[in-house]
């Protein structure tokens, strides 16, 4: 359907400061590393999008998935540059701003806000072991807890007869935009042209979000408009603080653009960035990361050992289909002792440089190069994973946890 004309860039609303704004998300898009997002895009592409604001709000999460408790809003908004987005996310994203661009001129829709949502609500479709393939679809699937009215959730009943979230009794939040099933039926799009509405693809997820914020009144350039149509989307002012703190800093290019299919462990687990302690206690727990980081490794291999290669392990706080290998190593079967690592991991995300110039993925390398020196267990264990599924051959894997480790 071709999209309606709309009259409000002649509003007062319109006249915003936007020269800042530009700015900062003009040097975010320059660093993206991607194509333009706007090359094949037909009228046939272009959304409707409603002359009246959505009532139902899209997400009904009061604790979403995308961020760990631990966290808390200073500790996601610290660590993106480390935590990176997906390629097919990023393209997704900026995808939207430019079909809503083109669907509604008066709303100014930044693909930041769309990616700031991403993040939250299912830490750009990776949350609970989930990943996004190369088409931007969740696998295998991310559906949120039962909406049954306790813990502080709303209660809605069944919408989809089951259909989207595999509950024929109560609704279940779905996709990387945790779109509530009856919200979806109103407003989900086929934004990737592939003959469905689905709200497990982030390409449709992430263009249906940007028709249920610009629908109504609103420039989202404006951050007062933007958290008005965020108010909508979850009702919770926490949830619009969050939102826009990540917006503001990938406006102002702080992310990085990691390989698809590779799922993440919760964004924090590492102590000196965990907002459950006092302050004190978090600079103590940095202070011991870093003395342990410039310890030396200590044990040597056993016979037969090519230069060692123990595994890291698994930290605590990581996801399920995170990986983990302590371990054997060197050549042959002999036990290779356990290099000292950590006992406060690093904070998980990024640092996939090594991965991508290994692979096919080369050309994304230098748009990926991490933040921080040295990975964690966890990051290591799942960029090894990739490399070496299931952790087989273990010699080989294990050789590459040490090395991206140590």
């Amino acid at each position: 359907m071709g999209a309606r004309q709309l009259t409000r860039w002649q509003k007062a609303s319109a006249l915003v400061p936007m020269a800042l704004l530009v700015g900062a998300w003009g040097a975010a898009l320059g660093n993206s590393g991607l194509a333009t997002a706007s090359d094949g895009i037909s009228d046939s592409d272009i959304p409707d999008v409603p002359a009246t604001a959505f009532e139902q709000p899209a997400s009904v999460q009061q604790s979403p998935s995308g961020v760990d408790p631990k966290a808390g809003a200073a500790g996601t908004v610290s660590t993106l540059s480390t935590n990176g987005i997906p390629t097919s996310a990023l393209y997704a994203y900026r995808r939207a701003e430019t079909l809503l661009g083109k669907a509604d001129e008066g709303c100014h829709l930044p693909w930041t806000i769309v990616a700031a949502i991403g993040r939250v609500e299912s830490n750009h479709g990776r949350t609970n072991g989930n990943a996004l393939d190369a088409d931007g679809i969740a696998q295998p699937g991310i559906y949120g807890v039962p909406l049954d009215g306790k813990d502080g959730r709303a209660r809605i009943a069944d919408t989809d007869s089951g259909t989207l979230d595999k509950n024929s009794v109560l609704d279940v939040a779905v996709g990387p935009m945790q779109f509530i099933p009856g919200t979806w039926q109103t407003v989900g799009v086929d934004a990737d042209n592939d003959g469905s509405k689905n709200p497990q693809s982030i390409n449709d997820a992430a263009t249906s979000a940007g028709i249920y914020l610009c629908a109504g009144e609103g420039d989202l350039s404006s951050p007062s408009d933007a958290a008005v149509a965020l108010k909508r989307y979850n009702n919770s002012d926490a949830y619009v603080d969050l939102v826009l703190k990540i917006a503001a800093a990938y406006a102002n290019g702080d992310f990085t653009q990691s390989p698809n299919g590779v799922s993440t462990a919760p964004v924090l687990t590492s102590s000196s960035n965990d907002q459950t302690l006092t302050p004190k206690q978090r600079a103590k727990a940095d202070k011991a990361q870093r003395d342990a980081e410039r310890k030396p490794v200590t044990g040597k291999p056993k016979a037969g050992a090519p230069g060692g290669g123990g595994g890291a392990g698994t930290a605590p706080g990581s996801s399920p289909g995170a990986g983990g290998s302590s371990g054997d190593g060197g050549g042959g079967t002999p036990d290779v002792p356990k290099p000292t690592v950590p006992k406060t991991p690093g904070t998980l995300g990024g640092g996939t440089q090594k991965l991508v110039e290994d692979t096919p993925l080369a050309p994304l390398a230098p748009v990926t190069k991490p933040v921080t020196g040295l990975l964690s267990g966890v990051e290591a264990n799942l960029q090894c994973l990739v490399k070496y599924p299931f952790g087989l051959p273990k010699v080989e894997f294990d050789k590459c946890v040490y090395d991206l480790t140590h």
